[in-house]
């Protein structure tokens, strides 16, 4: 499947997962309301569409170790972020994952170093 048709796909499942999901919300908002608009294109493009482009763009200009710790660091970041900068409530949970995930990064990438064994000839 080329690379259009896949993202059509995901688009279209991910449109309908959302109405499913969302079906009771959807008729309270006003569709056309400037400031809904303005936060869902900044959204789209921000969460949607600049990630994967850019990420398809520079993915082969790497290492594959570099693309796969950029790959996993993602959601990390997103957390940091989110309570850094919007002050979301991050629960201690949601940290200890986060630590879960960056130390699962430094053992995959360190780990070949760390538990090599050496064999003398």
């Amino acid at each position: 499947m080329d690379a259009l048709t896949r993202s059509s796909v995901m688009v279209t499942g991910s449109t309908i997962m959302v109405f499913i999901l969302f079906m009771r919300d959807i008729p309270t908002v006003f569709p056309l309301e400037g400031n809904l608009i303005t936060v869902g294109i900044g959204v789209s493009l921000f969460g949607a569409v600049l990630p994967p482009l850019f990420y398809a763009v520079g993915a082969p200009l790497i290492s594959g170790g570099i693309a796969n710790i950029l790959t996993s660091i993602e959601l990390p970041i997103t957390i940091l972020l989110a309570s850094a900068i919007l002050s979301e409530l991050v629960t201690p949970l949601q940290w200890v994952g986060t630590v879960i995930i960056l130390v699962a990064i430094i053992l995959n990438e360190l780990g070949s170093n760390l538990f090599r064994i050496k064999k003398h000839i």
